[in-house]
């Protein structure tokens, strides 16, 4: 179920409760469903999001493209000073 639907039903939910004037039992356990549901679907898109993430990460970290000489002057002078752009150039 996608999130536009969770909140129709939500929307349709909280008419309902306006309507009776209360909370009746079968409302609360409505709102208990619409709930897991909604964690539910969070939590399959987060772990999408997630997997496209490592997976764009995976593909970014396997350069193994040789350094020239100069860049490997320049990550020496990095290593040595921990530092960034500044006392390289």
């Amino acid at each position: 179920m996608d999130l536009k639907e969770i909140q129709q039903k939500l929307k349709e939910l909280r008419d309902r409760i306006r309507a009776e004037g209360h909370i009746s039992a079968t409302s609360e356990q409505n709102l208990r469903d619409i709930l897991n549901t909604t964690l539910v679907t969070a939590n399959d898109e987060l772990s999408s999001l997630q997997e496209k993430l490592s997976d764009s990460l995976a593909k970014r970290a396997g350069n193994d493209n040789a350094l020239s000489e100069e860049q490997k002057k320049r990550l020496s002078i990095i290593e040595k000073a921990g530092s960034g752009s500044q006392s390289v150039h």
